[in-house]
């Protein structure tokens, strides 16, 4: 489990994503944000949690990855073709 980030208040909060969304765009905007709350979560105690989020998602903040995301989503497609295939196994 991570360390806990040390507690920030709300307004320190919304500073930081004022200011991320003011020098930010796109793709490394959301980046930023999902760390941010991902830290303060962290100082929360809920690292675990966040671990376990980062390791699902670490493909989408890809450097390379388009944003917004077009198209059909890759974990969504995945989960519907295993379904698809249990459910034709089971039958």
């Amino acid at each position: 489990m991570t360390k806990p980030a040390p507690l920030m208040t709300a307004q320190e909060f919304a500073d930081r994503a004022r200011e991320i969304v003011a020098t930010m765009r796109g793709h490394a905007a959301h980046r930023a944000i999902d760390l941010l709350t991902n830290d303060v979560l962290r100082g929360l105690g809920y690292g675990e949690g966040i671990d376990i989020f980062e390791a699902q998602v670490g493909h989408w903040h890809e450097a390379d990855a388009a944003y917004p995301h077009a198209g059909p989503c890759p974990d969504c497609e995945r989960a519907a073709a295993e379904n698809e295939a249990e459910r034709r196994a089971a039958a």
